[in-house]
């Protein structure tokens, strides 16, 4: 797992807290190149789950139907409970959930399932920049890389 590297004493991003350790929002840089931003767990949130982050910083589970009004998307590596803070990862190298079959390398998109991408399109939201490093044998968290990440919605005409 990566660090943060600015320079201040910030929480571990393994850490959460039943009240804000930092302010919510706070974005800090890791080694790996990536970015994290520390956010409010508006419901439970388990690792290796996509996230929507609004421009409350008030992290939700991933689905199409959120992630419409949020535009940003990031990925828990911990497991935050409701109503705590928490860092969610919005670049690098992260673990994220997939379905089952999912391949490497291509576009994913969200899913109706909370947390949850997917490489078929279906009528997901296409998640800008993030593709897994191996084939998903199973519904499973996998490593992915993120690149500065997005949410572009899919025309509900598409097929």
């Amino acid at each position: 797992m990566p660090v943060i590297v600015n320079g201040f004493a910030y929480p571990s991003l393994t850490d959460t807290q039943s009240s804000p350790a930092v302010n919510v929002g706070t974005m800090v840089t890791l080694d790996d190149g990536g970015t994290a931003v520390y956010v409010r767990a508006a419901s439970n949130i388990s690792q290796y789950n996509a996230v929507c982050i609004p421009n409350t910083n008030i992290a939700t589970n991933a689905t199409t139907a959120r992630v419409a009004s949020t535009k940003r998307v990031g990925f828990a590596q911990v497991s935050i409970a409701s109503g705590d803070y928490g860092w969610v990862q919005t670049g690098g190298k992260v673990r994220v959930n997939v379905s089952a079959s999912c391949l490497p390398a291509v576009a994913l998109y969200t899913t109706s399932t909370e947390g949850v991408l997917d490489d078929a399109t279906v009528s997901g939201a296409l998640v800008a920049g993030v593709v897994t490093e191996v084939t998903a044998s199973a519904t499973s968290a996998m490593t992915a890389v993120a690149a500065f990440t997005m949410v572009i919605p899919v025309p509900s005409n598409a097929a």
